[in-house]
């Protein structure tokens, strides 16, 4: 299969459905157009790189953004097991409220 990004094309085998190919190749031809047009000086591989760039500060974004859910759904876990007191479950039910102390 071929595909063109920033203006070179590339012959490429892949195992992935060609639809899927094809939004990743418009989406990377898409962000070289925004870093053109935020740079017109650069040059086309420049550009390439600025949107590269891009594309991993999104990555390490998204990823800590993951990571971080993905410790809240374990913290969630231990409370749902009874591995971990209910008032250090990282979310209250809305009306979840400790009791007075002395009242039972």
């Amino acid at each position: 299969m071929s595909i063109v990004l920033a203006g070179q094309e590339f012959r490429i085998a892949s195992g992935a459905d060609e639809e899927y190919i094809r939004r990743l190749e418009a989406d990377l031809n898409r962000r070289v157009r925004e870093a053109k047009a935020k740079y017109p000086g650069e040059t086309n591989s420049r550009a390439v790189l600025l949107a590269m760039f891009e594309m991993e500060d999104e990555l390490k974004v998204l990823s800590k953004e993951v990571s971080s859910v993905d410790r809240k759904i374990e913290e969630l876990k231990r409370v749902r097991t009874g591995e971990a007191r209910t008032e250090d479950a990282p979310v209250k039910r809305p009306f979840e409220r400790r009791k007075p102390v002395g009242v039972r």
